[in-house]
């Protein structure tokens, strides 16, 4: 999932996207009034979606989006000047389509209530990956794979990296770049393939994990389904842009010299990292056990819980006899990166709006039009979503404004394909969109950590790569489609 596509590679906000533990880079950030603003907008945003998740009303949609906007003016100089020049136009675009839209009202309620679901999905996940940092397992786990050698290499970090990014989103991949990249290791061959391998489990990852902001976005939009019902198509999903990768990656390889030493077994860096994984595991099947319970998403329970799970995990690294004191720090702590959103607050609030709002005022008799041609088969339809995904990033446009406008006007049922079809076609786009666009933060992190030029990171090394699995996945979605009609 791509978070803020126009950041420079200088400007480096301090969250936990940044490369070399950003995260303690902002453990300490002045409490100044903005950081305060800040904090307590995000606050608003968690506790708004969360009431609007358990059914709350549709006024909701004002306090959220008073919310972001006090967000985005207290880090307003945390935010690039293109980011800002995007989101200025995108505003403008919704405002001036408005008129033409159906239901204006219901439209500007749908993108504010995507924006704060994603903001609030953002920082929960934020306070685990801080957790998950402080784990001196990491460096053991990174050591461990980087003792292993070409296709070997390439697989053993593109599984942890779909790991942790499935567990932790956007921080998990940040996590594995560390892994994959120390600072004490000068740029290689290796070490690019190696980041790029990490990438490309970060996209497998999108495709089925369920604290991805793309999922929850489109969770919204295709209310017939649930988050089990994708899991399985967007697992298979995932695993075949894998192996796609894999087979590119040995395909290009050059041969390499038996290494000096038998590399640690997999079985051994398992064992040791157990009680990491199983936390990681444990967090996974609890809030998908929250999530039924509850009859809520998937991403509000991860909102839900977050917060806890981050205390409760400070609490037990506490000092005896002030656990409790430390871990309200530890997760005060934390919190304090909540105002580096600033620009995800900008480009999501932005792209929601302008997303639903073109998707409502789109004229009908064009999505039919377009839709008739595109259903005389499935190919046709499953192609447009995934390469319209793809192409429209390569132009710098957020994957949440054309996947909110694809889902909302070129419906499952105007394209004839079954919703899981339809949502993971998306899913697929969304996730190539990620490693082949230079407008990515995963491309800028790559980037920095690989030594690579932007460019030369994403369509230099994922071009091919995004064709390839593009091709594969058309072809057994639409084999899904036809099977199951």
């Amino acid at each position: 999932m791509m978070t803020n596509p126009h950041q420079s590679p200088q400007k480096k906000k301090t969250d936990v996207t940044s490369p070399q533990n950003g995260v303690e880079q902002a453990l300490h950030p002045a409490l100044d009034r903005r950081t305060i603003a800040g904090i307590g907008a995000v606050i608003v945003l968690i506790g708004s979606s969360l009431f609007r998740a358990f059914g709350g009303p549709s006024w909701l949609y004002l306090p959220t989006a008073f919310a972001a906007a006090v967000l985005i003016i207290a880090g307003y100089a945390r935010i690039n000047q293109r980011l800002r020049t995007t989101s200025l136009v995108l505003f403008a675009a919704g405002i001036v389509l408005v008129p033409f839209a159906k239901d204006p009202l219901a439209a500007v309620q749908r993108g504010v209530f995507v924006a704060g679901l994603l903001l609030s999905l953002t920082s929960s996940v934020m306070l685990i990956a801080r957790c998950a940092v402080q784990s001196k397992r990491i460096q053991m786990i990174g050591a461990g794979l980087r003792e292993r050698q070409g296709t070997g290499r390439y697989m053993a970090f593109a599984v942890t990296a779909q790991f942790f990014s499935g567990i932790l989103g956007l921080a998990g991949a940040n996590l594995t770049f560390v892994m994959a990249a120390p600072a004490a290791e000068r740029p290689s061959q290796v070490r690019t393939d190696t980041v790029v391998a990490v990438s490309r489990g970060f996209t497998a990852a999108s495709c089925w994990s369920p604290v991805f902001g793309n999922m929850a976005v489109l969770l919204a939009l295709y209310p017939t389904l649930h988050w089990i019902e994708v899991f399985p198509v967007g697992l298979g999903v995932g695993q075949l842009t894998l192996i796609v990768g894999a087979l590119l990656y040995r395909a290009g390889s050059k041969s390499l010299a038996p290494p000096a030493s038998t590399p640690t077994p997999i079985t051994d860096l398992l064992m040791n990292a157990f009680p990491l994984l199983i936390s990681l595991i444990g967090f996974l099947v609890l809030i998908l056990a929250l999530s039924r319970a509850l009859h809520i998403v998937v991403s509000a329970s991860i909102v839900l819980m977050a917060p806890l799970v981050s205390l409760l995990f400070n609490v037990a690294m506490g000092r005896d006899g002030h656990r409790w004191k430390d871990g309200a720090k530890g997760l005060g702590q934390s919190m304090l990166l909540f105002p580096a959103m600033a620009s995800e607050a900008a480009l999501f609030l932005s792209a929601g709006c302008a997303g639903s709002i073109m998707a409502d005022a789109f004229p009908a008799s064009w999505a039919l039009a377009a839709g008739e041609s595109l259903s005389s088969h499935p190919v046709f339809g499953i192609s447009f979503l995934l390469i319209a995904i793809m192409v429209t990033a390569l132009m710098g446009i957020h994957p949440v404004l054309s996947s909110v406008f694809l889902a909302s006007t070129m419906t499952p049922e105007l394209l004839g394909m079954p919703p899981i079809a339809h949502m993971a076609a998306i899913l697929a786009g969304w996730g190539l969109s990620a490693s082949v666009t230079p407008f990515s933060v995963l491309s800028l992190t790559a980037s920095r950590y690989s030594g690579e030029g932007l460019y030369q990171i994403s369509l230099g090394r994922n071009a091919a790569f995004a064709v390839a699995t593009s091709a594969v996945v058309c072809t057994l979605l639409t084999a899904y489609v036809l099977i199951v009609a």
